[in-house]
């Protein structure tokens, strides 16, 4: 079974390398998916990542329902997942689901900030 640090799940190209670069900066390990279904297959298949980076507005399969099949899996419920959105409101049913949420746009020092919170840091400390 792999480890990973960070999962990214995004439809948009841009938006996970520069999430991946701006956290491979910081020590975490990233994987990423383009979309529910890419990341599904990754959790399904024994991926356990410490931390989920999740778009909610995507093909193939949404963030919402991945999110909802991530919390109806023994084995994945308590995985934390944030949201990474910009359609989430106070209402949405994600939103309750969610461990946390940034709305796009969001700036890369609050997403290092989730995810330090999250997993720790892991910038190693320079002589």
């Amino acid at each position: 079974m792999d480890t990973l640090d960070i999962l990214v799940v995004d439809d948009d190209a841009e938006i996970r390398e520069i999430l991946a670069l701006a956290l491979e900066l910081e020590g975490y390990a990233v994987t990423l998916a383009r979309d529910g279904g890419e990341a599904w297959s990754l959790l399904d298949g024994g991926v356990r990542p410490a931390l989920v980076l999740l778009d909610l507005a995507m093909p193939v399969l949404d963030g919402a329902s991945l999110l909802a099949r991530i919390r109806a899996d023994e084995r994945l419920q308590r995985l934390p997942v944030v949201l990474v959105t910009a359609f989430a409101s106070p209402a949405d049913g994600a939103l309750a689901q969610a461990d946390g949420v940034l709305h796009k746009p969001v700036s890369l020092s609050d997403v290092l900030a989730v995810v330090a919170g999250r997993c720790g840091s892991r910038v190693a400390v320079r002589p």
